[in-house]
């Protein structure tokens, strides 16, 4: 007999500034007993339906999934406070107050998504006593950078980054005007936001179509200044945190987190090879089997491992 399917809820949480936050639960239909709940943050450009085959896969493993869309992403406004790494690992945290008060979790993120938890775990390290694991793809200990490695094919991706950022800094009307004339299903275009009540997270190639150049500019700002908060106390975790990157990652090179799971003692690391920054839809069998298994109750079985 085929199970039944799940249903998302959309969820809004107000952020501290008064932003809604999208914000959607995927229950299972069999729940798993003393499982953690999952949260999942996306990156950059992108919405929560990054996470759909994921949440599929964990809710047929009897597990309860969060996910919802940043602050300038998807069905969530960009609001009125600074877009900042600070102000999107507080936009979280209000989530967790709201909706997981209590009860242990799982905590993945990608790229922006682990910039995020890493300020949350900074932020607020008294969490990390409810977190039975963590889970972050292409993270960094240092903001972001147009030059992804050496040679000339790395030289002439940071050209073009550098001459995009200058444009979108420089000129962002300019660049809404033409972003506005583009057809309505091109992933660059710019469109009014929706009044209608989403149903569920847009497509990941509509994260920004919403969001205009100046605050996309912002964004990628606070990613170039951004200093990583202090490590210390996600070393608390030790082997319940697993850091996992691509071999051919042109956006966060793989040796920046190499370099990361240096300075944490005991966590895991591991580097995927023929894999670029789109690690989270490369491999989402093989991630789920292991957020999974961070869930797991200490000393319970641990679940199977899904098909990869």
């Amino acid at each position: 007999m085929p199970k039944p399917p799940t249903t998302t809820q959309v969820l809004p949480v107000l952020a501290t500034d008064g932003t809604p936050l999208s914000v959607y639960r995927d229950p299972p239909v069999r729940p798993r007993r003393s499982s953690a709940t999952v949260v999942l943050v996306h990156g950059a450009s992108v919405t929560a339906d990054l996470w759909r085959l994921h949440t599929r896969h964990l809710n047929e493993l009897g597990l309860d999934v969060l996910r919802y869309d940043q602050r300038a992403h998807g069905h969530t406004p960009p609001g009125t406070a600074p877009l900042t790494i600070a102000q999107l690992a507080d936009d979280l945290h209000q989530i967790l107050t709201h909706l997981q008060p209590t009860g242990p979790l799982v905590l993945a993120g990608h790229s922006l998504g682990a910039l995020v938890l890493q300020e949350l775990a900074a932020a607020h390290p008294q969490l990390l006593d409810r977190v039975r694991g963590m889970m972050l793809l292409s993270p960094t200990a240092r903001g972001a950078t147009v030059l992804p490695g050496r040679g000339p094919r790395a030289l002439l991706l940071a050209a073009g980054r550098s001459l995009t950022a200058l444009t979108c800094g420089h000129a962002p009307q300019l660049v809404d005007l033409l972003r506005r004339a583009l057809p309505a299903t091109h992933p660059h275009s710019l469109t009014p936001r929706p009044a209608k009540r989403a149903s569920g997270p847009p497509p990941c190639r509509r994260g920004v179509r919403h969001t205009t150049t100046g605050d996309l500019a912002d964004l990628w700002k606070c990613l170039r200044e951004y200093t990583p908060r202090d490590l210390t106390a996600m070393d608390r975790l030790g082997d319940r945190l697993l850091l996992m990157a691509g071999a051919d990652d042109q956006h966060i090179p793989a040796a920046h987190t190499q370099q990361m799971a240096a300075q944490l003692t005991d966590a895991g690391l591991e580097i995927l090879p023929r894999t670029t920054h789109a690690l989270p839809i490369r491999h989402p069998a093989l991630i789920s089997s292991h957020i999974a298994r961070l869930a797991a109750e200490p000393g319970s079985p641990q679940p199977g491992n899904l098909p990869y």
